[in-house]
């Protein structure tokens, strides 16, 4: 049956490319299975000058001889009504490097060349461009491509076919007319109206040849990969006949053919810009920055030092493929503070230079955004105080909050755009039906603040699963510890996701993904159709069918972890009681309407991020925007001002990045503004103050083990500290070592007592953050601080950022709020986006304790110590060291990440 849909298919694709294409076929009647000289399968190895046409028509030109396996770009692979023909003929997706690179994408790769390999022994045929993707002008190049050359000497008895295509440089389909890939569905849409206009048969057509050949005794089946990719470069360049060439290896010919019978219409050919080499001011490139990525591109490409020239280019001249160079992208972002640096931009290395000294700026990939009508999003609605639906469980509270809510909108992102609750419930039954099977009791979930996450978030809690959230901005090692303590058998995550981590080391959990995409097509109509029944009954009954109507509020709503800055993360599990109580403590202590519209843009794995940007707006009916990338401060902006924000939270850092991105006109709409995770410097109000929003701006302060927030600066009050305690949490000062309580103004360690707070780590090792005092069990939140005569608590710092100096507890907080103080007066530069300086210490028995100061300025020691004397501290405190960097590390929190900055600098 199969052979028969595959023949209707070629028949198919033949019939339509005869309204348009004389295709002519060299060769093939040579081949067969005698004249094949070794027994496996055949490796058909084609230049590519277009998107779709040359692929298919070789496919269906030699298919009825060798059924072929194509080896696709997994965003071609996964194309809805390419997906279906792909996954039929057992074509083979491939990870793109040409945007970013991952150790993920790496794994896969080697999988996918591993399978080739194995399957051309057994027979199987492969079609595999050598150069990797369409060409750029009219010459192919393979370049550094090593696919082909590790398959060939994979697969000793594999069949080499070379596979010439030519007529087709010029075609819509080709890079010639617009100089990129062009859009497959917009060029088959306009190719199918000028085949309309032309009266279907009239159709002016293309001359294309295609030439079948087994590789020639010459080939070079045994030399290196630089090599083999110069002799198929001179085979696929050879003279075509078509127009007069010169050279002995000229390329494609440029073939213009009419879109009208009736006139001649041809497009005018892409004539190519502007080098970006050519903005490149050598002189302003240091001979370190030159010397230093130079000596990385000779040890990757291992390419002589000395061979090297700045004109080089990655591909052509030194024989570099995508995961070379993104090999190069990532080292540029690590040690010259780089933001993004896509592998497409990298083409030279002159470029290179460029990029890294800051002459040139890389633009980001954009993801594809949704359609939004903002002036539904924002429609007036009646004003009324709102609090969260009923409910013992988040499940069940969502559940009857979406079914009162109904059509009205429930939350959005640029990528889903809007969705109503009644939308949101239906695609959270379908994720929960599929979730209930999967292994374990914890889901991990590998995914930014979206719609996407939290829907996942609510299936994993439907299905009766806990969600695990995990935090990749952490490295391996934290990846391998969350893993050991949970036992996950399976993690969540997106390739749209996974597309935009740049060099993120995923090694450790890459066995345990499952992309989303590749959940979504499992669902066939059937399953759909049962979700939308499902979606109409009520709480009750949806709760018993996934079988946990009997969950109980002290259950496991989430597992969370400790971002570990001192020690390996610790797992935190909260309850449904603990989030859903600190929800409730919120609404009592602040006043949220029906009109708000909150903004959601820390990662789920923050406790903040989950409980008050994720589910806040859920579970309550009010509006929530996501977005994925709080460090992004001029998408922020405009999100605030688009979605017509009043709500959000975030740490300092990216407050401040997203205040300094906007104007006054972008934050006329934001009311209220949480900041937590570090203590909010003076500047972030000072900017606040010019966009005249000072007044919406309140500091707050929360642990990820109280689900998280404690206090917070009310709204209509006087600010102090970080605020008063939420309404239902108690704190309580008590003497670090005795744990004697201390009055009003005593400074001491900071307890906590309430229904948010968890129960208990799950970690065996690790000891118990809890003493009882008076019969009544406290949290110790490992801060200090004291209580004012309003009951507001002022912190001043980690119990572990203390340090002992002469008999005296020094806070290394209180130090960088005094140097940030003093940076006006001596005119240091402040941070625009992130931390402006750090400070850390180290101490060690029998000698004396050293404090070393990062910042982002010129300064040194002197100058330091002095600005600490004016600031009011004892000749105690004294800096030992100050190191400038180019950015202070923060972790994907917003704190500032202090263990990177010990172990990379302190640590020698």
């Amino acid at each position: 049956m199969k052979k028969i849909i595959c023949k209707l298919i070629v028949l198919g694709f033949r019939t339509a490319f005869w309204f348009r294409y004389r295709i002519k076929v060299k060769g093939l009647d040579k081949l067969n299975k005698r004249s094949l000289p070794k027994k496996g399968g055949v490796l058909f190895l084609p230049n590519h000058p277009t998107v779709f046409l040359d692929p298919t028509m070789v496919a269906i030109t030699a298919w009825n001889k060798f059924p072929i396996r194509p080896l696709i770009t997994d965003e071609f692979y996964y194309m809805p009504g390419v997906h279906w023909l792909m996954s039929f003929i057992n074509a083979l997706p491939i990870p793109n490097f040409d945007v970013t690179s991952n150790s993920l994408k790496k794994k896969k790769s080697e999988d996918v060349i591993h399978l080739v390999v194995d399957d051309l022994e057994n027979g199987d045929n492969f079609l595999l461009y050598p150069a990797g993707r369409t060409k750029q002008t009219g010459k192919e190049v393979v370049g550094g491509t090593s696919a082909t050359h590790r398959i060939i000497q994979g697969a000793p008895d594999a069949n080499i076919v070379l596979v010439r295509t030519k007529g087709l440089w010029g075609s819509s389909f080709s890079r010639a007319i617009v100089g990129e890939a062009p859009s497959l569905s917009k060029t088959l849409l306009d190719n199918l109206l000028h085949t309309l206009k032309n009266l279907i048969f009239f159709n002016p057509r293309r001359e294309v040849t295609i030439e079948f050949e087994l590789a020639p005794k010459d080939f070079p089946y045994s030399s290196t990969k630089r090599e083999m990719n110069k002799w198929l470069e001179d085979w696929f360049n050879r003279p075509d006949g078509l127009t007069k060439q010169e050279g002995s290896h000229p390329g494609d010919s440029l073939v213009l053919v009419s879109y009208s019978r009736w006139s001649h219409q041809v497009p005018v050919p892409f004539a190519g810009k502007s080098s970006d080499d050519d903005l490149v001011d050598m002189s302003k490139v240091s001979i370190d920055t030159k010397n230093k990525i130079i000596d990385e591109i000779a040890k990757i490409s291992e390419v002589p030092k000395d061979d090297i020239k700045v004109e080089d280019s990655f591909n052509s001249d030194l024989g570099m493929d995508s995961l070379d160079v993104s090999e190069v992208a990532s080292y540029i972002q690590h040690n010259f503070s780089v933001k993004s640096v896509p592998v497409t931009e990298l083409t030279t290395i002159k470029k290179a230079l460029g990029i890294a000294s800051k002459q040139i700026e890389c633009k980001p990939v954009v993801p594809r955004k949704a359609k939004v009508d903002f002036e539904a999003w924002t429609k007036p609605s009646p004003r009324i105080r709102k609090s969260l639906a009923d409910g013992a469980t988040i499940p069940e509270v969502f559940l009857n909050n979406s079914a009162r809510m109904g059509n009205l909108s429930a939350c959005g992102d640029e990528i889903a755009g809007v969705l109503s609750y009644k939308d949101l419930r239906l695609r959270i039954i379908l994720l929960a039906e599929y979730i209930r099977r999967l292994p374990g009791k914890y889901v991990g979930i590998l995914l930014p603040s979206s719609v996407a996450a939290y829907a996942v978030i609510l299936g994993c809690q439907l299905a009766g699963k806990v969600p695990m959230l995990i935090n990749w901005t952490m490295g391996s090692r934290h990846l391998e510890a969350v893993k050991m303590l949970s036992n996950v058998e399976v993690i969540l995550s997106s390739w749209a996701f996974i597309d935009r981590l740049d060099d993120v080391n995923l090694t450790p959990i890459e066995n345990e993904l499952v992309m989303l995409e590749d959940v979504r097509r499992e669902f066939k109509i059937k399953d759909k159709l049962k979700a939308f029944i499902r979606s109409k009954k009520s709480t009750s009954s949806i709760l018993n069918t996934f079988g946990i109507d009997t969950l109980t509020k002290d259950d496991q709503a989430v597992l969370l972890f400790t971002s570990g800055t001192e020690s390996l993360p610790k797992g935190v599990p909260l309850t449904h009681n603990n989030v859903l109580s600190n929800l409730r403590q919120a609404f009592k202590s602040i006043d949220l309407y029906s009109d708000d519209i909150m903004f959601g843009i820390l990662p789920p794995f923050h406790a903040f991020g989950f409980t008050i940007s994720g589910f806040l707006g859920l579970l309550s009916g009010i509006k929530t925007v996501y977005s994925a990338d709080p460090t992004d401060g001029s998408k922020l902006a405009e999100i605030v001002k688009n979605w017509s924000v009043t709500i959000m939270c975030g740490a300092p850092t990216f407050l401040k990045s997203m205040l300094r991105s906007g104007s006054s006109e972008h934050f006329k709409t934001l009311r209220l503004c949480v900041t937590g995770a570090e203590k909010a410097p003076p500047e972030l109000f000072q900017i606040a103050a010019q966009m005249k929003c000072e007044h919406s701006i309140y500091e707050g302060y929360g642990i990820t083990e109280c689900a998280p927030v404690l206090t917070i600066n009310r709204p209509g009050m006087h600010p102090g500290g970080v605020g008063q305690p939420l309404d239902g949490v108690d704190l309580m000062v008590v003497n670090p070592d005795t744990l004697e309580p201390l009055g009003d103004m005593q400074r001491g360690l900071v307890l906590a007592k309430g229904d948010n707070i968890f129960d208990g780590y799950i970690n065996a090792d690790v000891s118990s953050p809890f003493v009882t005092i008076d019969g009544d069990k406290w949290f110790k939140t490992g801060d200090l601080g004291h209580l004012d005569d309003h009951n507001r608590l002022i912190i001043s710092g980690r119990q572990k950022r203390f340090v002992k100096m002469g008999g005296e507890m020094i806070s290394l907080t209180a130090i960088e709020e005094a140097l940030l103080q003093q940076a006006e007066k001596r005119g240091w530069k402040v941070a625009e986006d992130g931390p402006t300086l750090a400070i850390c210490a180290k101490e060690e028995a029998g000698t004396k304790t050293k404090i070393s100061l990062f910042t982002i300025f010129d300064t040194n020691v002197g100058e330091v110590n002095n600005a600490l004397r004016d600031a009011g501290f004892s000749n105690l405190v004294r800096v030992s060291s100050v190191k400038k960097l180019e950015a202070i590390p923060i972790m994907g929190s917003g704190k500032v990440f202090y263990r990177e900055l010990e172990n990379a600098y302190m640590n020698v």
